[in-house]
């Protein structure tokens, strides 16, 4: 059966690890974060963002779970490093709604 959640959490993850790369000189230049800690934190959600999205490839429940937890994870390091609180709220809403609509898509194709 097809399952639109894999495939939009699987691209959301992908482009929340690109937009956590172009974050890191956002928190080092104007955040005035220091570089090694920024550098670190940013190539590990990075990393986490890229591992997850394995996690992503199993039934509904498994990517709406792995998701979460990653989001999660990019907000409280946000709380340290400003930059990535930011882009970690975005993807959160924009998770919530791929959730609502990849629902629709499954039972859309379900009729089918």
């Amino acid at each position: 059966m097809y399952n639109a959640m894999k495939v939009m959490g699987s691209a959301l993850l992908t482009l929340e690890a690109i937009v956590i790369g172009l974050a890191m000189p956002i928190a080092i230049v104007v955040g005035g974060a220091a570089k090694g800690g920024v550098m670190i934190a940013g190539f590990a959600l990075m990393i986490l963002c890229i591992v997850a999205v394995g996690g992503v490839r199993h039934d509904r429940k498994t990517a709406i779970r792995t998701c979460a937890v990653v989001q999660l994870i990019i907000i409280a390091v946000g709380v340290k490093y400003t930059a990535f609180l930011f882009p970690g709220i975005v993807f959160s809403l924009v998770l919530a709604l791929a959730i609502k609509l990849s629902a629709r898509v499954d039972a859309a194709k379900a009729l089918n």
